[in-house]
């Protein structure tokens, strides 16, 4: 909803014989509308940097209801996509036109996770800490990693991040350590495979 909200609100209304397109396909939805980024906005900043194109648009919507908070809705479909364990949503600029791709979970094979790891993620979420819940994302988003790989998205110590591993694979059994050695600091981690 917020995808298509954003088209209605940043489309470049004085681009005529481009609608805004939403293709729904098995592993992703695709919204598109004519114009380039405003202002200052580009694919790299997309996420912090607000720009209003057509603010009477976006007030009517606040209006109607459908935006909560004006400049809030990039950083909500961010969000809403974390919460979900999704993929990061893919902002494209090209030919004139802005492209969004959400990707739903089976988007890519290697890295789903099954159902009932996800639903044990979704449901303990609240209570998880920002380093676990970074830990959690950096898994799902590249699949496995290392503890140092971990100790620097996280910005944690290596006896921390360790910990919080074991909790995550003796406790709630949602990830595997994928090295037969007892002492290796290559070994990877991933979600375990049911």
């Amino acid at each position: 909803m917020e995808g298509v909200v954003n088209a209605l609100c940043h489309r470049s209304y004085n681009v005529q014989g481009n609608a805004i397109y939403i293709k729904h396909f098995d592993d992703r939805l695709e919204i598109s509308n004519s114009g380039p980024l405003p202002a200052q906005v580009n694919v790299e900043n997309i996420r912090t940097e607000r720009f209003s194109r057509n603010p009477r648009i976006a007030r009517a919507l606040e209006d109607m209801g459908f935006v909560r908070q004006l400049n809030e809705g990039v950083s909500r479909i961010y969000q809403s996509m974390e919460k979900s364990m999704l993929s990061i949503p893919e902002y494209v600029e090209k030919n004139g036109n802005v492209y969004l791709t959400l990707r739903n979970k089976i988007s890519n094979h290697t890295k789903t996770i099954s159902d009932s790891i996800l639903k044990k993620i979704q449901s303990n979420w609240i209570s998880y800490n920002d380093t676990q819940k970074k830990i959690l994302q950096h898994l799902f988003y590249h699949n496995q990693a290392t503890i140092s790989e971990l100790v620097e998205v996280t910005g944690i110590n290596d006896k921390t991040v360790r910990l919080y591993l074991n909790q995550f694979i003796d406790n709630e059994k949602i990830i595997e350590r994928l090295s037969d050695k007892q002492r290796d600091k290559n070994a990877k981690y991933a979600f375990k495979k049911l």
